[in-house]
């Protein structure tokens, strides 16, 4: 009986996870679904976020895909309008789109051994711009579109995934990462009022652990509010 009710613990809540066709942010959308919310995985690559969504269904959870460049407020949007359409509320935002410049972190290492310049040295003007708009920008674009509509439908709960600090030596991500963290405390601030909670998940090096504490936090939501 506890096993079942442990699977079910966020039957009828839907959650939209973003970056959900790999690493920690699929992790993420697949705990979720094994908790019982409806997921809509989140990916700017289709084949990847149906593949999310199809292994939730196949695994008797519930789920759809979406395809969008979460640093596109318009697609952003109309995104959400979609979603808000099919469904009367959405209870939970996970923000796990993450890229980094093309440097790997291997390369930038080499580069430093010879001489050939840092990394931020090197990091291209498009590069910098497309990881702070993913891993920032569109981590507030997303909270924004959704907690308008978590608002009106007395609120819900925002996880904004952190990477940590030693993942990467690259200067946009760590501005990214930096900014992200400020964004949460500032919206956890403006948002708590009216209901809605945002908090920061640090992603570990397992992704499966950052799973399991996604669960948790929503599930601390799920278990102190009205289903919707």
């Amino acid at each position: 009986m506890h096993s079942k009710q442990a699977m079910t613990h966020l039957k009828d809540k839907v959650a939209l996870v973003t970056g959900a066709g790999r690493g920690t942010g699929r992790a993420i959308a697949l705990a979720l679904g094994r908790a019982g919310a409806h997921v809509v995985a989140i990916d700017v690559n289709p084949d990847s976020a149906q593949r999310t969504a199809d292994e939730i269904n196949q695994s008797g959870g519930a789920a759809s895909a979406q395809v969008v460049d979460v640093s596109n407020k318009l697609a952003v949007q109309t995104m959400i309008y979609a979603v808000l359409e099919q469904h009367a509320r959405v209870d939970i935002l996970v923000n796990a789109a993450h890229v980094a410049p093309v440097l790997s972190q291997r390369d930038a290492s080499r580069s430093m051994a010879e001489g050939l310049g840092s990394p931020a040295l090197r990091l291209d003007e498009w590069e910098w711009n497309r990881t702070v708009d993913v891993n920032l920008k569109g981590a507030f674009l997303m909270s924004q579109t959704i907690a308008r509509a978590m608002n009106e439908t007395g609120g819900g709960v925002i996880l904004n995934v952190v990477r940590p600090v030693e993942a990467s030596p690259h200067a946009a991500v760590r501005a990214a990462r930096g900014g992200l963290v400020g964004l949460t405390t500032a919206l956890a601030a403006e948002w708590a009022a009216s209901g809605v909670r945002v908090e920061m998940l640090e992603a570990a090096a397992d992704p499966h652990r950052a799973a399991a504490e996604a669960v948790q936090r929503c599930r601390r939501y799920g278990t102190s509010s009205t289903p919707g």
